[in-house]
């Protein structure tokens, strides 16, 4: 019996000390959210840049002048998600560049060539 005993307090020791250490550790990152307007690159400061009037609208848009003539831009997670959206239709008549889905409404060339100049700053080839 005296083994059966040995072998129970040592089962019993290492539940205790295995319990020592698992304290339960908080989620470590930043805490907030990035704005893809204007996290690195500042895609709302380069538009304006450009002589553009630009307006953030919500969470995760850009207006290029007045609505609806002016272009929109809308921002989604990642490339996947916009190539998403433009298959399964939800985007139609828009562009995408990276993360971006331009939509160009009524903009001019000049305007629409210096948005999407602004929007490849980190698109990669």
């Amino acid at each position: 019996m005296s083994s059966l005993r040995t072998l129970l307090a040592g089962g019993l020791a290492a539940v205790a000390l295995s319990a020592c250490g698992s304290a339960v550790k908080p989620p470590q990152g930043r805490g907030r959210v990035d704005n893809p307007r204007t996290s690195n690159p500042d895609y709302l400061q380069c538009i304006r840049g450009k002589g553009l009037t630009a307006a953030e609208v919500g969470a995760t848009g850009i207006q290029v002048g007045q609505p609806p003539a002016g272009p929109t831009i809308r921002f989604l997670s990642t490339l996947g998600a916009t190539t998403a959206a433009q298959i399964a239709g939800t985007a139609q008549g828009a562009e995408v560049i990276g993360a971006a889905l331009l939509y160009p409404n009524q903009g001019s060339d000049t305007e629409l060539q210096a948005i999407e100049r602004c929007l490849n700053q980190r698109v990669k080839g």
